[in-house]
């Protein structure tokens, strides 16, 4: 079995999994980071990323929501079915981003907001005196 393969096969069982509840949704500390994520119901955007596991488009406010993932896990440890997901964006952030040979569907250098995702993130793994010392 291949790469793609397995990536693939792994995003359709997890997406068979998964009732798009929106708790990760709800519990990821990058949604006010990503456009457009804020204003959409938390079960719609967990839709569209169950989608793009399912080989769909998407929608924008989930390619947002993917695209902004900085791997906290905290969507894991807020899923009520107990499904891995942060594996979940991980295996839909390489579908959209072309790791499985289709075309990138998330620009890259149009990102505005990388500097301040990465600042929200460096928030939750540095101590105050960190934080004081480099942000």
């Amino acid at each position: 079995m291949s790469l793609a393969e397995h990536i693939r096969g792994e995003s359709a069982r997890l997406a068979a999994l998964c009732s798009a509840c929106g708790e990760c949704v709800r519990a990821c500390p990058m949604t006010p980071y990503a456009a457009g994520v804020d204003a959409a119901a938390p079960g719609a955007v967990a839709a569209g990323m169950r989608d793009v596991l399912r080989d769909g488009p998407g929608t924008p406010e989930a390619l947002a929501w993917i695209g902004a993932c900085t791997k906290s896990g905290l969507c894991t440890a807020a899923c009520p079915e107990r499904i891995d997901a942060a594996l979940m964006l991980r295996l839909a952030g390489m579908r959209v981003r072309g790791a499985l040979g289709e075309a990138p569907r998330i620009p890259v250098r149009e990102d505005t907001q990388f500097s301040p995702r990465v600042k929200a993130f460096a928030r939750l793994t540095m101590t105050e005196e960190e934080q004081a010392q480099w942000l």
